[in-house]
């Protein structure tokens, strides 16, 4: 029976277990169908590369083990923390809230368009995704410029699928409980798709919705709806996704369209109880906001042409709308400066003040691949331009500003050469500039206050604040360098210089504002005095991979440093920039015991220090919202049975964090079970998350808050549960 495969992992041509398996029994019987291996390309990397060609490390994770996971009960959002190294656990919610890469911003794509504006973050795009939409994964990890601004720590470019070559509808469902109260706690799914081709015009429909109810910790205790403060969790939603691809060929010529539309609505009954350990619904307060909501529509058009006689060209224009209201959060805690009704009343919230983050982006990318080898054989020069364009606002329920409505138009040229040097070394080296127009309109920061105490209230009105904006511009040129030198067919060794470039989060940097005496009224400050640097990230890297007969390795360590780092204190609600290193090494290993069993391990190192009083001296931990854990493995394994019952798991760990002026960040351990196997015309999965119904700490969801100074757990974490044991059950079928 042909295996398919788990994952691709690492830089090379990865580990495939049917071909592994293939190749292994190659050698011990002469008879053996030899498997040949297909190339990996990788189109994040604008010059489309062979993985193998590429001085860095990436990763792909294909449609077969997305298929596995949605078959057996996995998250999208799980699938990547648990099988990505060097990206942060999972936080739990529906937000990416202290969910990074390498410890520095993870650039989150689709298509390669980014469907958040980097003006003000609001990350939920992994959330809402389906798993039966998408074809691939592809990862790049570390500091990189390939898709412009954004990638300081990495990206994870996903490619949705096209019509297919044959017409076929898939329907998928799942169903899956939490054994503390199955009534409570059902969750369910069902994603439609058809995919058609006539002659050369394909066409793809997608439908999918999705309905959460309640979520458990280990001890059974219902975990809170917004743990982290404003974000939204990860129960109590629905949400519906509707998506259309359509492409057709003619001649050199290929024209891809894809219009996505989904909307998300969290119903939450409680407000959340933080001065519990951990934080817990507070069913004494019942929730007097708004839902949470997203609605998002994205839309991107590709032109290819490969006959043209300056090379290969790719024109990509796309456009995203989005609409993002946060959960309200009752001032406290959690939320120690907030909004009142007004400044004579402090005291008193104003429930208006919910915020409403409103996105759109357009643009147009171009991308040409002009064959040097005329020149030097193999060589190739990948060269463009894009352009693009912002405009950002967040407002309170009533139309009042929260921050300062804000355009930006953007503009990039890039050239990256490939030049192969003899029969084994690689060379790639590229450049890219890009500048930023950014233009921030005047506003006023809305009346705030400061709670100084919980028992009794107390208060410190903060009056409003007049923000003087204006014009301003952001500009950076980056950098790559690297080489793959091929020791042997099986085994290369890789090293690169690569930099990343990001605009940090402005709008924040608004919404913050205060004047010189922050207590007095008609208090005006400029934009000019609170901007924020733009931030050039540099990444070294040196790493080797292996492809054997049935074992394939892939090794790299890390230095990524940056004058202009930037960390949020949640305690004090401020935002400040400094300089960061940060180190790491990464380790993906699969192996082919036979041709029914396959295990693997991915593990990963990250730490940082920064200059905390800013003297030129990297002298401070980072905060455990930029690395909450250290070191994360997974060890997963998968078994083939002769009746075609496919047996699969794995046991994720993460290690804890303990410095001294940081709140320790306490180890978790999960163990998830696998099985599918064929029913009918379909395919039956179950699945077991947290098998042994753990209670422990959410490492990620637990480090994005920490108690403000004056209350008796100053400095610490706020903590979030994880999730208790969840049982999966699904069914798809292809006809």
């Amino acid at each position: 029976m042909t295996r398919k495969p788990l994952l691709w992992l690492g830089t090379s041509v990865p580990a495939l277990l049917a071909a592994a398996a293939a190749t292994a029994q190659t050698a011990d019987r002469s008879d053996a169908e030899i498997v040949q291996l297909e190339t990996i390309y990788i189109s994040s990397y604008r010059s489309n590369s062979e993985a193998s060609a590429i001085p860095g490390a990436v990763q792909v994770i294909d449609r077969a083990m997305l298929e596995r996971a949605a078959t057996t009960g996995q998250s999208l959002e799980r699938v990547l923390s648990d099988f990505i190294p060097g990206l942060s656990p999972y936080n739990g919610t529906v937000a990416g809230a202290s969910q990074n890469m390498r410890g520095r911003k993870v650039q989150i794509l689709i298509e390669g368009v980014a469907h958040t504006s980097e003006l003000r973050g609001f990350s939920r795009e992994l959330g809402l995704l389906d798993l039966n939409a998408i074809e691939r994964i592809e990862v790049i990890r570390g500091s990189n410029a390939q898709l412009g601004n954004g990638a300081t720590g990495g990206l994870i470019n996903i490619i949705t699928r096209d019509a297919g070559e044959s017409s076929e509808t898939t329907l998928t469902t799942r169903l899956s409980a939490q054994t503390e109260d199955v009534k409570d706690s059902l969750d369910y799914e069902l994603a439609l798709s058809h995919g058609t081709r006539v002659n050369d015009l394909g066409l793809r429909f997608e439908l999918s919705t999705k309905g959460i109810g309640n979520r458990y910790d280990g001890n059974g205790n219902q975990l809170s709806s917004d743990p982290l403060v404003g974000q939204g969790g990860g129960d109590n939603n629905e949400s519906y996704r509707l998506g259309f691809a359509a492409d057709y060929a003619w001649d050199n010529n290929t024209l891809d369209l894809r219009l996505d539309a989904s909307k998300f609505q969290q119903n939450i009954d409680f407000y959340t109880n933080y001065l519990t350990d951990p934080v817990r619904v507070n069913t004494a307060a019942p929730y007097t906001g708004k839902p949470v909501l997203d609605e998002t529509q994205a839309l991107t058009l590709t032109w290819t042409n490969d006959g043209l006689s300056i090379g290969d060209v790719e024109v990509q224009a796309y456009a995203t709308n989005n609409l993002r209201r946060a959960a309200l959060v009752e001032a406290g805690v959690a939320n120690s400066l907030y909004y009142p009704t007004s400044v004579a009343t402090p005291t008193v919230q104003d429930l208006d003040s919910q915020s409403v983050l409103k996105t759109k982006t357009f643009g147009l990318n171009s991308t040409v691949r002009s064959d040097l080898s005329a020149w030097a054989d193999g060589a190739q020069l990948t060269w463009g331009f894009d352009l693009g364009h912002d405009d950002v606002e967040q407002t309170m329920l009533d139309g009042r500003d929260l921050i300062a409505p804000m355009t930006q138009n953007s503009y990039a040229a890039y050239a990256q050469l490939d030049l192969p040097v003899g029969d084994r070394f690689e060379l790639s080296a590229g450049v890219r500039y890009e500048r930023f127009d950014l233009t921030v309109e005047d506003f006023t920061r809305p009346d705030a206050a400061q709670l100084i105490s919980i028992s009794p209230v107390a208060a410190v009105p903060l009056p409003a604040v007049a923000v003087t904006g204006g014009d301003f511009t952001y500009d950076a040129t980056v950098f790559n360098l690297g080489g793959v030198w091929n020791a042997t067919e099986d085994l290369q060794i890789f090293a690169g210089y690569s930099q990343g470039f990001s605009l940090p989060d402005v709008g924040s940097f608004t919404r913050r504002a205060m004047g010189a005496n922050p207590f007095a009224p008609g208090g005006t400050v400029s934009f000019a005095s609170i901007a924020p640097k733009a931030q050039i990230v540099n990444t070294l890297e040196l790493g080797t991979r292996y492809s054997g007969a049935a074992v394939d390795l892939s090794v790299s360590a890390f230095l990524s440093t940056s004058d202009d780092g930037t960390i949020f204190d949640s305690a004090t609600n401020t935002l400040t920039q400094q300089k960061e290193e940060i180190w790491g090494a990464e380790v993906t290993v699969e192996y082919a015991a036979s041709t029914d069993l396959n295990i693997g391990l991915i593990a990963a190192y990250t730490e940082g220090k920064f200059d905390s009083d800013d003297n030129g001296s990297i002298d401070a931990w980072l905060p455990n919202n930029r690395i909450s854990s250290p070191f994360t493995a997974t060890l997963y394994g998968d078994y083939m049975l002769a009746n075609g019952i496919n047996l699969a798991g794995e046991i994720v760990y993460t290690g804890a964090r303990e410095h001294a002026g940081l709140s320790t960040v306490e180890d978790t351990t999960r163990v998830n079970l696998r099985a599918s196997m064929p029913l009918g015309a379909g395919e039956l999965g179950l699945g077991v998350d947290n098998l042994f119904d753990t209670y422990q700490l959410n490492p990620t969801g637990s480090v994005v808050r920490t108690y403000p100074a004056g209350t008796p757990l100053a400095g610490q974490n706020i903590p979030v549960a994880d999730e208790g044991r969840r049982i999966w059950v699904a069914y798809s079928r292809s006809f």
